[in-house]
């Protein structure tokens, strides 16, 4: 039988943290330390884990939204947003699709929405085009609050929703 990735995962954080974290000699401060960071990478990529694939699928889902009412905003025959909204389409049609291939077109998307900005400037429709993204973003940036809560920076992590509330289907 092969172990979980997260049951391997939990063997390597304990590996680290009860073998090898005790043997540092307490002067390589640098050492040390560089341990304590890949422990704590490790314990988040574990806790998220199960998440990620429906967390880049609802990150895609959001941006193909924001994408498709700047199109209808800017100009119907935006063809390089056009076809970047028609691969994140294709794949969140793919049951095959991999995390990297929702990464993949989210940043072709984001990349072409920040182009789209840039070429606005000084056209009617600037403003509009500036308001819909700053409303689309309310949605993204709470969903990437409520992703690494884990660092700490919440001052209220508690009025966040959980990885299950935010990614429920």
């Amino acid at each position: 039988m092969i172990p979980s990735f997260n049951t391997q995962l939990q063997v390597v954080i304990r590996a680290l943290r009860e073998v090898v974290a005790p043997v540092l000699p307490q002067g390589e401060k640098q050492a040390v330390e560089q341990l304590h960071l890949s422990l704590a990478m490790l314990t988040f990529i574990r806790e998220k884990l199960p998440y990620a694939r429906r967390y880049h699928r609802l990150e895609l889902e959001r941006y193909l939204e924001l994408g498709e009412k700047a199109l209808a905003l800017v100009e119907p025959r935006c063809a390089t947003l056009g076809q970047a909204l028609k691969d994140g389409r294709a794949e969140l049609a793919r049951p095959q699709a991999e995390i990297e291939d929702y990464l993949y077109v989210t940043r072709r998307l984001r990349e072409r929405l920040a182009a789209l900005v840039t070429e606005a400037a000084g056209k009617p429709h600037e403003q509009k085009l500036d308001a819909l993204i700053l409303e689309a973003s309310k949605a993204l940036i709470l969903q990437e609050r409520a992703w690494f809560v884990p660092y700490g920076f919440e001052l209220r992590p508690e009025t966040l929703p959980t990885m299950d509330q935010l990614l429920k289907e």
